[in-house]
């Protein structure tokens, strides 16, 4: 079974059991054993990008529904893979593409049709997005934006979570952007998109993020002193103007400069459900809902998430709580471990390593490393066994193993 550079794949299905990565998807038992293996076209490769072609829609449900690359001339191809028989099925041949570079495709149900939606924008000016019925072709509805549009990344594509935000306190509408001075959604099961006025705060729109509650918009910081805003807008109430506003002076230490500001817009602005604004006097975690923020990181600590709290640790194993409760009595995190670990499942972590491989260790209630085992890549749980990948092979192991 192949993997990607990290050891992982770009589908990871745990309900299902389903994994998939470039060309080959597959389905495995909680014994590790293989139910189907399918080979996919080479343009429906799966490289795990959501929002653009080779990415894998709602890998929940059954059968998935799969986004491969465009033909010249066309909009991308969409495919179905049935995840009880490994079976799949290319759709019909994708409407004309209007021109200018493809930005966004993802897939929805309208009315129990399901429904493709690509944006094709040109450089530095409008956008056009096409919806048309994945099964038949038929084109359903168009919009074209005046000026430029930044689009959200979908939530609910490829699969397993890899850091990032909770996609419990996320609300997964299929289409989410900002142009014009307005906010634009396609919410599912609905055939048109709803939109209304904001005061965007000025600047470039860097990210688009939409929670539970809230729409998110970020500007790309700017000028000698990399001055960045954060605005939040109700999504039921579609006022204009925000629910709130923070001004902050970007700064993520572990990226390179960009435009005189060190910035990597791959690192997510979330711990857990918690935004984090990567603030030059200390990274800021808060509540995305009214805008609270409860904990500026000191140099040296990095977030770590229990359960729905967020704690600062230190490289020494030390940690502060910046709201402790009686109540609670968070496990304690080894202090072996390396700020780059993150927790898989209930005591369990995983280090990254060099290329292709990294570490699991099991962990007790005190925090004592009870086990350590190399892997060949991001291990995942699929019932009570974790599973990861050695070599070409797959291995599941239980706790009593």
């Amino acid at each position: 079974m192949p993997t990607d550079a990290s050891g992982g794949w770009a589908l990871v299905n745990r309900r299902l059991g389903v994994i998939g990565q470039g060309r080959v998807a597959a389905r495995v038992d909680e014994h590790g054993e293989v139910l189907w293996r399918t080979k996919l076209p080479a343009r429906f490769a799966l490289t795990g990008r959501p929002g653009q072609v080779h990415a894998v829609v709602s890998p929940s449900e059954s059968p998935l529904t799969l986004i491969g690359a465009a033909a010249p001339g066309r909009l991308p191809f969409i495919a179905t893979l049935d995840a009880m028989t490994g079976r799949f099925a290319e759709l019909a041949n994708p409407p004309v593409r209007t021109p200018g570079e493809l930005r966004y495709v993802t897939v929805t149900w309208t009315s129990g049709t399901r429904v493709a939606v690509a944006a094709t924008c040109l450089p530095a000016s409008s956008c056009t997005l096409t919806a048309w019925n994945a099964d038949t072709g038929q084109v359903r509805w168009k919009h074209r934006t005046r000026g430029p549009a930044v689009f959200a990344t979908p939530c609910g594509q490829d699969g397993e979570e890899r850091g990032g935000a909770d996609p419990y306190w996320q609300r997964c509408d299929p289409l989410v952007f900002a142009a014009d001075g307005r906010l634009v959604t396609l919410r599912g099961d609905e055939d048109r998109l709803r939109s209304w006025p904001v005061e965007l705060p000025g600047g470039d729109i860097a990210q688009v993020m939409p929670t539970l509650y809230r729409i998110l918009v970020v500007t790309a910081p700017h000028g000698p002193g990399c001055r960045a805003q954060a605005a939040a807008y109700d999504l039921e109430s579609e006022t204009a103007a925000p629910v709130w506003q923070h001004t902050f002076t970007w700064d993520q230490p572990q990226a390179a400069v960009h435009e005189g500001c060190r910035r990597d817009p791959s690192i997510s602005l979330f711990v857990g459900s918690h935004l984090t604004l990567p603030d030059s006097a200390g990274a800021l975690v808060g509540d995305d809902y009214d805008g609270t923020f409860f904990l500026r990181l000191k140099p040296g600590e990095y977030p770590v998430t229990y359960g729905s709290a967020v704690l600062a640790y230190r490289a020494d194993g030390s940690h502060r709580d910046p709201r402790p409760a009686p109540s609670t009595a968070p496990r304690r995190r080894p202090s072996e471990l390396v700020p780059t670990a993150h927790e898989v499942g209930e005591g369990v972590w995983y280090v990254p390593g060099e290329g292709r491989r990294g570490e699991i260790s099991a962990v007790d209630v005190y925090g004592e490393i009870t086990w350590r085992r190399t892997v060949g890549g991001p291990p995942f749980f699929l019932g009570n066994r974790l599973v990861y990948a050695h070599g070409s092979s797959l291995v599941a192991i239980r706790a009593a193993d």
